[in-house]
């Protein structure tokens, strides 16, 4: 199991709609309605190398990407004190091996993580039951 594997884990076991995750590399697939599946994946905004946000997609099984949405761990869990300073969190390759920057994240951390994630996939999974519910949308 490599790293990102590891802590993307550890966000899915928090989230309410990520169910059975299958792991490639450094993102994390997993099945959202019958027609759709989503992918959680860590990645760079500013510098490369330095993982410092959590992208989340939806993907039609048909069309292909429907929506996206990234969101930098900063507005997740704060800046992390390091020594004498505050830093912005982020996974980075220290000499090819990936490690958290300056501190590990708590259990709170990693719930504020799937929160945000389920917050963003809640969009699309509402309109699945919803059609399933039987409500109709009159186009007259």
């Amino acid at each position: 199991m490599n790293f990102f594997e590891q802590e993307l884990r550890k966000v899915c076991a928090k989230s309410e709609y990520i169910d059975r995750p299958k792991f490639v590399g450094r993102a994390c697939l997993f099945r959202l309605t019958n027609e759709t599946i989503g992918k959680l994946e860590f990645v760079p905004q500013k510098i490369t190398d330095h993982f410092d946000a959590l992208r989340v997609s939806v993907i039609s099984r048909t069309e292909g990407q429907i929506d996206s949405q990234i969101v930098n761990l900063t507005e997740l869990i704060g800046k992390k004190p390091h020594y004498d300073s505050m830093v912005e969190p982020h996974i980075w390759l220290d000499n090819g091996k990936p490690r958290w920057f300056g501190f590990t994240p708590t259990a709170n951390d990693y719930t504020a993580m799937a929160e945000s994630a389920d917050d963003y996939l809640s969009c699309f999974a509402d309109q699945e039951i919803t059609e399933d519910e039987g409500l109709t949308i009159d186009l007259k």
